[in-house]
Formats: structure tokens, C-alpha cells, sequence
């Protein structure tokens, strides 16, 4: 049916019209009425609109006006649009722009694959807008794009089309953006990873079976006006969350999942366990990131301003790298720190095992342990100082599980005016001994060792009393066992004090309650020199009784020489430091020899002056100012056999 008014505007019933576009591409368009104005070259359709273009194009509607001289169509009812063979628009209104090739779907528009087509995909808006000329699709107002269990959400998006309009090539989306991203994998099983920022730039493949399909690179970024407000990664799986936060991310994936990531403009992780406790936090100015199959962060890089902190240690530096996989961190600074509960530790470089809290540090280590945590070290010749106790070495190695540690290389360890020098210094807990509740602490020194502490002052407590001099002893090795209280030095030991100076093979120092040296004991060869008094006395063990300064040296026999050249001996010599003077004994430990009892000659009388010698002889007393009271005289008993007491 074929009817025209004095307008000439014609009628048309159950019509079907052929339109062409600028490029001479025809449309079918039917319909069950059809107006159309052929002075201005516009029409109206009414009723069960159907248009069919080239790339399996077809449009349903209830109503379509061409309106700006034809060029121009417009729905007045909901429209949908099948495209591509694997593509379902749908929008409250459309409008068709043919000069400028652009498609409006407005209110609640949508876009999404058919059933069969798999990934889904779809995209939701308030508006979308297609430049055909641009192949570039505006998705504006609540925009979310959706792939599978994949989504992005934005106030707005833009996406440009592959030439053959069948796939994505880039999608950006703009202010208030959001989604996640779902990664399964056999080995590691299923993880998401959430993101959020202000815009976000997606690449697709450009080639391959997944051209246009899958992502390539990433970059995401947060509020320029707020530069708190930075981009967030946040990858949950296995039990754990880590989040990656910086002003700019930028990322490469490999079949849709995150492999490699950049961060720029101050980098925050965190890492937390289900329940909320909170595993490790890394920050820097710069990182590299790489990531597992199953989308979780493998390994992280860090640049500037470095800081890592978890719940046994913290470390900053200028650079870092974290393995997460098998908990082993690099840290390089000028220079690198580390803090943990054992204390403080420098160096510029520090390596750090997660799982066995194993911390190394090269090319020179300084050393700051609490007194608490030092083990050993406190219960060494250290303990007479107060604090804590400062280690410096070139190489430094420092573990929690089981405690120990180990320096090397000229290390020198101190606290207060105590210090412990060495080639190798090692401590280490031990299980507790049989019968016992407690762990032991074992420290062992060797290569020129030297230690320097204070003794207590001679009246502890005492009012005035002020500290004994340094003692200074030097040896190949050194061992101490905190559960013994013992101290043992081996390997050409030498013990100075004021000047005095006692070597021997082997020296045990012991030690009190209050970690202070009681008695030091020296066996082989003992040989005590005191220049000042001018005495030297050589034997077999000497021991020093620190508090009381009083040195027992005993030997078969002890021998004894002054300044002047006199010489004594016998098996026990006892050397009073401040009074200067020596006692000679017998050995304390003979007993005395029996024989049958039958009176004695009367002796014949010594003279007075013979007396007063034979009582200063068996006194055996030497005076401080190392004078030898001491003359040989004919003795009436006779000759006695040596070192007997005489």
C-alpha cells in the first residue's frame, strides 16, 4: 500500500527500504509502516523494525525516525542490536549517525557475546557511543566492561576496536576505577587480584589466538590532584593477601595473568595472613615485581628509600630485593640497617632468610646486640661493662632458629670499657644439658683473640671503692659455656694487669652470680712476671683470686728470682699483689712423713743473729720492695731434702 498527501508525504504498509551509507554499503530496513517526506529526505518507521547491514549487522526496533536529511537515525523505543555474529547491544534508545558513523545507545546501555561465545563478555553503561571511523567505543556514566569472571568498573571508559571491529585493541577507563581479575592454575591453585585507582590502561594482544582477546599490559594509576590516593594491586590466594600500593603501576601478563610489575612514585606491600595478622611490609620509591602462575606475588625489587619489616626484623636501605617464594631477601644501603629483638646491625649488604630469621651481612658489619639477647657475648669477659653489646667484623652471620651467630674478620666486639677482640667469633644456644631446664649459651673465639674487662672493685659495695685496673688476656682460642660460668682461654695465653703479666698454655676463668670473674686459673708452664716489684716466679698452675688479688702459684717445685738475682723455691708460693710480698709454702695437699719417735741431740744454740734469720726463713717473707731477708746459714738440724719445708 502506496498513499501520498498534499504534503507530499508518502505512506507506506509493510514496506521494505534499501539504504546506502558514504561508502555505498547497503542496509535493509523493514517494517510495517513507513512514512516519508521526500522534501527533506526524512521518514518515520512504526512497527517491528528490522535492519540487516554488512558484518551480520541487524537492528530490531518498534520505531525509527530518519531525521537531518536521512542522515541521521533515531529510535524512539529500546533497540537491539546483533553484530558480528557474536555480539548483543541493547540500549533504550539509538541513534545512527551515517556522516559520522557513530551509533548512540543511551539509558541503561548494553553490550554483551551470545551464549555460545565464550569468554563472556559485556559491557554496561548509561551511554555508549561507537566511532566507526575511530574504532573507538565511549562507554560513559557507571561504565563496566566484563570478561568471564573478570570486570572493570569506571564513571567512564574508552576502547578502540580492532580493524575488523571483532576484538579490543586498548581500553582505558577513567576516574573511580575498580575490578578484579580471577587466575586458576593447577599447581597453585585459583587466586584473585582486586585493583583500584583513577585510571587504568589496558593493551591487548595484537596477535595470536588471543589477539584481542586477552590483556598485554597494564598501567594504573591513582588521583593526580591527591597523591595519597595512589593505585592498588591486591592478590589474594593461599591464605594470604598482599597489597601493592604506588602512585603508578605498571604491569605484563601472559594468558590474562599478571607476570611482571612495575611501581613508580613511592611502592608499599603488605602482606597479611588470613585473620588479619600482618606477615611482612615493604616499601620504596621504585619496584619490580613477578609474579606466580596462579597471580601472586614470586619476587619483589625495591629502589630508594627502602624499608622491610616483619615480625622478627626490620631492614632499610637503598635497595632490596625479596624472593617470596623462598623468604630470602638482599638488602644493599650506605648503609644498609636491621633492626630485630637480638638488636641493631649495619653493613652495606645484608641478606635475610625468612624462614630461619638467617641475617648475613659482608663487606664490613657493625653490630649493636641487646644485653638480653646476646647470649654468649653477655656472659663473656663483656659482662663487666653495661648495655649493650657492640660487634664489628667483615663478615657477620646472625640466626634465630636455633639462635647463633658467627663473625669473621677482624672482629671486635665491646661494652662499656670491656672488649673482645678476634680472627672468628661465634655463639650458640644450646639444648639444655642433662638434668638441666634451661638452654646454654657457648661462645668460641680463635685467631689472636684478646679480651679487656674490668674485675669488681676489692670491696663490693663498699663505700669509695673504686674498680681494679684492666685485665688484658690474650690466646689462640677462647670458649665459654654460660651453664659452667667458665671461661677458657688455650694457645699462648698471656693475662696482664698493672703491668704484671702471667702466660701459660691453657687459662679457666670462673665466674660468679653477677657474671664477674671470681678466679682465673692458669696451668702449663705458669710463669708470672711482675716488673714493678721485680718478681718472677715460674710452676706448674697459678691461680688468680681477682677480688682478693691474691695469686697461688703452685709447682714441683715453684720457682722464684728477684730484681737482684736471688732465687727460692718450694711447692706453693702465695703472691699478695698490693702488699707486694710472696709466701712460700709446702705443698698443702702432702701429707706429713711419719717416722719412729726417738729425742733429738740437743742443737747447739744459735746466735741472736742467727735466730732472727732461721724465724725469717721459716717465715720465708719477701718485703714489697723485693729486698731477699733470706741469707743461707749452716743449719744444726743438717741437711734437708728439697722442698721441704724449711
Amino acid at each position: 500500500s502506496i498513499r501520498a498527501d498534499k504534503e507530499n508525504q508518502i505512506f507506506l504498509d509493510k514496506v521494505g527500504v534499501t539504504i546506502y551509507d558514504l561508502e555505498g554499503r547497503p542496509f535493509e530496513v523493514e517494517s510495517r509502516e513507513a512514512i516519508f517526506k521526500r522534501a527533506s529526505n526524512e521518514g518515520q518507521l512504526r512497527g517491528e523494525v528490522h535492519l540487516k547491514g554488512p558484518n551480520d549487522l541487524q537492528l530490531r526496533t518498534q520505531a525509527m525516525d530518519f531525521v537531518e536529511q536521512g542522515h541521521t537515525m533515531v529510535t524512539e523505543r529500546p533497540a537491539e542490536i546483533h553484530y558480528a555474529g557474536k555480539y548483543l547491544a541493547w540500549g533504550q534508545q539509538l541513534t545512527v549517525k551515517q556522516n559520522e558513523q557513530q551509533f548512540i545507545l543511551d539509558g541503561r546501555a548494553n553490550v554483551s557475546t551470545l551464549p555460545e561465545v565464550k569468554p563472556a563478555v559485556s559491557i554496561d553503561s548509561k551511554q555508549l557511543v561507537y566511532d566507526r571511523k575511530q574504532l573507538q567505543l565511549r562507554i560513559e556514566g557507571d561504565a563496566r566492561l566484563a570478561r568471564g569472571d573478570d570486570h572493570i568498573e569506571a564513571d567512564r571508559m574508552v576502547a578502540f576496536l580492532e580493524p575488523d571491529e571483532k576484538s579490543l585493541r586498548f581500553v582505558r577507563a577513567l576516574s573511580g576505577v575498580r575490578g578484579e581479575a580471577h587466575a586458576k592454575s593447577k599447581a597453585q591453585g585459583d587466586s584473585l587480584v582486586r585493583f583500584r585507582g583513577d585510571d587504568l590502561a589496558v593493551l591487548m594482544e595484537e596477535g595470536g589466538p588471543n589477539a584481542g582477546r586477552e590483556p598485554r599490559t597494564i598501567a594504573l594509576e591513582g588521583k593526580q590532584a591527591q597523591p595519597s590516593d595512589k593505585a592498588e594491586l591486591q592478590m589474594i590466594g593461599g591464605g594470604e593477601t598482599r597489597t601493592l600500593r604506588a602512585r603508578r603501576v605498571e604491569g605484563h601478563l601472559n594468558a590474562g595473568v599478571l607476570s611482571t610489575a612495575e611501581g613508580f612514585g613511592g611502592v608499599d606491600l603488605t602482606e597479611v595472613k588470613t585473620g588479619g595478622a600482618v606477615l611482612r611490609h615493604a616499601v620504596g620509591q621504585r619496584a619490580q615485581a613477578g609474579f606466580k602462575p596462579d597471580g601472586q606475588v614470586s619476587s619483589l625489587s625495591l629502589q630508594d628509600n627502602v624499608s622491610y619489616k616483619d615480625p622478627q626484623i626490620e631492614v632499610s636501605g637503598d635497595r632490596g630485593q625479596m624472593n617470596f617464594e623462598s623468604g630470602q631477601g638482599d638488602f644493599f644501603g650506605r648503609p644498609v640497617h636491621a633492626r630485630s629483638e637480638r638488636g641493631e646491625f649495619t653493613g652495606p649488604h645484608l641478606t635475610y632468610d625468612r624462614a630461619t630469621g638467617l641475617l648475613h651481612g659482608d663487606n664490613g658489619v657493625q653490630a649493636l646486640l641487646n644485653q638480653e639477647q646476646s647470649g654468649a657475648l653477655a656472659g663473656s669477659p663483656l659482662a663487666a661493662g653495661e648495655g649493650p653489646v657492640h660487634v664489628d667484623g667483615k663478615e657477620a652471620f646472625l640466626r634465630d632458629k636455633p639462635r647463633s651467630f658467627l663473625f669473621r674478620g677482624d672482629v671486635r666486639a665491646w661494652r662499656g670499657e670491656s672488649l673482645l677482640t678476634a680472627a672468628t667469633l661465634r655463639g650458640d644456644q644450646l639444648p639444655a644439658p642433662a638434668g638441666g631446664t634451661a638452654p646454654e649459651d657457648r661462645l668460641t673465639a680463635s685467631g689472636g683473640v684478646k679480651t679487656l674487662y674490668i674485675p669488681r672493685p676489692e670491696a663490693a659495695g663498699a663505700t669509695g671503692a673504686t674498680p681494679q685496673k684492666p685485665i688484658e688476656v690474650t690466646s689462640n682460642e677462647l670458649v665459654y659455656l654460660s651453664g659452667k660460668g667458665l671461661l677458657t682461654y688455650t694457645g699462648e695465653v698471656r693475662a696482664v694487669q698493672e703491668g704484671r703479666t702471667i702466660t701459660c698454655q691453657q687459662l679457666e676463668a670462673a665466674l660468679g652470680k653477677d657474671k664477674k670473674v671470681d678466679t682465673m686459673t692458669c696451668t702449663g708452664q705458669a710463669h708470672l712476671v711482675d716488673p714493678q716489684a721485680g718478681r718472677d716466679l715460674q710452676g706448674d698452675r697459678a691461680v688468680y683470686k681477682v677480688k682478693e688479688r691474691v695469686i697461688e702459684m703452685y709447682g714441683s717445685p715453684v720457682h722464684m728470682k728477684d730484681k737482684d738475682g736471688n732465687r727460692l723455691q718450694g711447692k706453693h708460693m702465695t703472691y699478695l699483689m698490693d702488699a707486694g710480698r710472696v709466701e712460700v709454702k709446702g705443698d698443702p695437699t702432702a701429707a706429713p712423713p711419719t717416722a719412729p719417735a726417738k729425742p733429738p741431740a740437743p742443737p747447739t744454740p744459735p746466735s741472736v743473729g742467727v735466730r732472727q734469720d732461721r724465724a725469717r726463713t721459716e717465715r720465708n717473707l719477701l718485703e714489697p720492695e723485693g729486698r731477699l731477708e733470706h741469707r743461707p746459714q749452716p743449719d744444726p738440724a743438717g741437711p734437708r731434702t728439697p722442698g721441704e719445708p724449711g
